[in-house]
């Protein structure tokens, strides 16, 4: 069962942050948030679809730690 450790998302947003030489300063501005709003806790839906576009991930990696989904359609 997934569910959302903010501590471990955060973990993986530095992480890939990191990844593409971003500072928390650069990462925010290219997002359109302030620094310490990448910091508060229960980040908006629309907070993580802008991360998820710039570090080049997806909201399921960010949020729940899954590299991708799988549908069964039966």
């Amino acid at each position: 069962m997934f569910y959302y450790d903010i501590k471990e998302s955060g973990k993986r947003i530095k992480e890939l942050r990191k990844a593409k030489g971003l500072t928390q300063e650069k990462l925010s501005e290219k997002i359109g948030i302030s620094c310490q709003g990448l910091k508060i806790n229960g980040a908006r839906i629309d907070t993580f679809v802008y991360l998820a576009e710039v570090l080049d991930t997806t909201i399921d990696y960010l949020v729940l730690g899954r590299s991708c989904m799988v549908i069964d359609d039966e």
